[in-house]
């Protein structure tokens, strides 16, 4: 008896995620069928980005209209209060509703434009706040400038900064003369440099004692290889050129108070010996060092005109208007001996 073979068949259960997939293969047919969806299929990623932006813009409008964001503190750092009371006032200004919008770079040159802020840098705090770093210009020099009547302060690079007030700003230090109110770009740097030329001539007033700055009412740098400078209490100017300021000015000073004090021994010493130099005393305008070799006298010659001769009845010449001083290498005469060489300098 032959044995057969017995053939079964075995029914495979699909699972669970075969079915999911093929339930979702037979149902997306009958989604995304067709044609308005097949002439939309190549658009898809194009559409979705954007609804993407759309929905992204509705979301930015509704913030920029929100009061959430609106201007309500604004910290001014690197400055003195009142300068902080008017940087706060042209920022409360110029920004308007919401921070979201403002921008800040034009608030950052609105801010520079005004006279005391050198540089400035305004950060976004958000939701409300509006931080302004400020680097502020300070004023060192008291200047008189051309085409303005009264005195200024000038900072560092020659900016003006405000008018001088002698009821806040109290006594005036020396004053410098020569700048130009000129705002091209070749006027600023003559300031400039006429401001560093001050600087150097106040410095070197005061690198030792005694402090000469203290004697100086107003310096004029309009020339610089000939810087003037008047003296404190008087009318007498001093031209000192371009270097050796305070070698220059001591020598000065001691002519000056010479003749004040009609002292003939230090005028002697230095090489002035007509004794009809101290009628003209009063009348000195000027006395120029520009040459250090060379001393220079300049009297008032309208004032010189009328002054009253030494002795009475006496008939003397009227001693010139200006009075030099050379130094020479020719001796004197033994009788009067005299110190030659360079002039002798403190």
């Amino acid at each position: 008896m032959s044995v057969a073979r017995e053939r079964t068949t075995r029914q495979v259960v699909p699972s669970r995620r075969e079915q999911t997939r093929e339930a979702a293969a037979v149902r997306r047919p009958r989604v995304m069928a067709g044609p308005l969806w097949d002439t939309l299929r190549p658009w898809q990623p194009w559409l979705m980005w954007g609804a993407l932006l759309i929905g992204l813009s509705g979301f930015g409008f509704a913030m920029t209209q929100s009061d959430l964001f609106n201007l309500r503190h604004v910290e001014v750092v690197g400055c003195q209060p009142p300068l902080a009371e008017d940087i706060e006032r042209a920022t409360r200004q110029q920004a308007t509703g919401s921070l979201l919008v403002v921008s800040l770079t034009a608030l950052r040159q609105n801010l520079e434009s005004l006279a005391r802020v050198r540089r400035a840098r305004v950060v976004r705090i958000l939701p409300d706040t509006l931080r302004i770093i400020v680097e502020e210009r300070k004023p060192v020099v008291l200047a008189q400038m051309a085409e303005r009547s009264g005195l200024v302060w000038l900072d560092e690079e020659g900016v003006v900064l405000s008018v001088y007030d002698p009821d806040t700003d109290g006594e005036p230090p020396s004053i410098a003369v020569g700048f130009v109110s000129d705002r091209e770009p070749n006027g600023q740097r003559e300031n400039r440099a006429r401001l560093q030329l001050y600087r150097n001539l106040m410095w070197a007033l005061d690198a030792a004692t005694p402090r000469l700055s203290e004697r100086v009412e107003s310096v004029d740098v309009s020339h610089p290889d000939d810087v003037r400078i008047q003296l404190r209490d008087t009318r007498i100017t001093i031209g000192l050129g371009k270097e050796d300021f305070r070698v220059r000015l001591l020598h000065a000073c001691e002519i000056v108070d010479a003749l004040q004090r009609r002292d003939m021994a230090i005028l002697e010493r230095l090489q002035f010996s007509d004794p009809r130099i101290f009628e003209r005393a009063p009348y000195l305008r000027a006395v120029n060092m520009v040459n250090p070799k060379q001393v220079n006298l300049e009297f008032d010659e309208r004032l010189t005109a009328g002054a009253p001769r030494a002795a009475a009845g006496a008939s003397r010449p009227t001693p010139p208007t200006s009075v030099t001083r050379k130094t020479t290498d020719k001796k004197p005469p033994e009788a009067r001996p005299r110190a030659t060489g360079p002039v002798p300098r403190r």
